[in-house]
C-alpha cells in the first residue's frame, strides 16, 4: 500500500553494533586481567606484612604521571620484592601492606594494593557489560519497531507535507549527535498529539519540500512512522496531503458565498 523505507531504522543496527563491539573488546581485556589476577590470588596460600615500599613512576599515554609501588617482604629470612600489577595516577601510601605469596615459591606474590585495584576493576567491568546490554536491548527494540512499521501498511493513514522540528535523540555516535523529527498532529477526533520520530541514524535532517510525511494508525496512535518521503504505491491521492481539508473548506466557503450572492 505504501512505500515505507525502513533503511534509517535498520541503520540503528550499525550504531548499536559499534557499542556492542566496543563493549566486548573492553570486557575481554579487563575481564582477562581480572580473571588472571583472581587465579594468581587463589594460588597464594600465605601472607606477610611488607617491610618496605618503593614507588616508581612513568608517563602514561596521555602524559599523566602514573605510580606503581614495589613492596619488600621476608620469608624464612630471605627478602623478596613484589611489584604491583596495577598503576594509579594517585601516589600510593608509603605504609606497609599485606603481601600474599605461595609458600612453595615465595617469588609468586600479589600485593594488597593489587587486590584492592582488582575490586575497582570488577566495578569497572560493569561499564562494558552495560554497553553490551544496551546494544542487545536496542536490537530487540529495532526488531519490534520494524514489525510495527510493517503493520502500518495494513492499518495506517498517509499524511503528507507536515511541518516538523528536530530534537536531540539523546544518542551521540562517533562524536555526532543523532537527531529525530517531532510533529504535532491533529487526529480526526480533533485531539492534537505530539509524535516523535525515529532517531535519524542516517544523519538526514531535511527534504526538498522541507516537510515530513506520516503514516499513522488512528485506532492506535502510538503506532506511526515519520519520514521525509512516504508515497502511496498506487499514486498519491489529494486527500493524502495535510492541507487537503483546509483547501476543501476554503473552496466550500467560496462556493457558499457565491451561492448566497446569486440567490439572495
Amino acid at each position: 500500500m505504501y512505500d515505507i523505507n525502513t533503511r534509517n531504522i535498520k541503520k540503528g543496527f550499525v550504531s548499536y553494533s559499534i557499542l556492542l563491539v566496543v563493549g566486548i573488546f573492553f570486557l575481554i581485556i579487563f575481564g582477562g586481567i581480572f580473571i588472571s589476577d583472581v587465579n594468581t590470588y587463589n594460588e597464594l596460600d600465605s601472607h606477610v606484612m611488607s617491610i618496605g615500599v618503593r614507588v616508581s613512576d612513568y608517563l602514561g599515554t596521555d602524559g599523566t604521571t602514573m605510580y606503581r609501588p614495589t613492596y619488600f617482604y621476608e620469608v624464612n629470612g630471605i627478602q623478596y620484592s613484589c611489584t604491583s600489577s596495577s598503576s594509579s595516577s594517585t601516589y600510593p601510601s608509603d605504609k606497609n601492606v599485606k603481601v600474599y605469596y605461595d609458600s612453595k615459591d615465595p617469588t609468586k606474590c600479589m600485593t594488597e594494593y593489587s587486590k584492592s585495584s582488582d575490586l575497582f576493576l570488577l566495578m569497572f567491568l560493569l561499564i562494558p557489560i552495560l554497553s553490551i546490554g544496551i546494544a542487545i536491548w536496542n536490537y530487540i527494540l529495532i526488531f519490534r519497531r520494524l514489525k510495527a512499521v510493517k503493520e502500518l501498511n495494513k492499518t495506517g493513514k498517509l499524511v503528507k507535507g507536515l511541518p516538523y522540528d528536530l530534537e536531540h535523540s539523546g544518542l551521540v555516535i562517533m562524536g555526532r549527535a543523532i537527531m529525530r523529527p517531532v510533529v504535532d498532529y491533529t487526529l480526526s477526533s480533533g485531539s492534537v498529539i505530539t509524535l516523535i520520530g525515529d532517531a535519524r541514524h542516517d544523519r538526514k535532517s531535511y527534504d526538498a519540500d522541507g516537510k515530513v510525511d506520516l503514516v499513522i494508525d488512528e485506532n492506535n496512535p502510538n503506532n506511526y512512522f515519520i519520514d521525509f518521503e512516504i508515497n502511496r504505491l498506487s499514486g498519491n491521492l489529494p486527500q493524502d496531503y495535510s492541507n487537503f481539508s483546509q483547501e476543501n473548506n476554503s473552496n466550500q466557503e467560496v462556493y457558499n458565498t457565491e451561492y448566497n450572492q446569486n440567490n439572495f
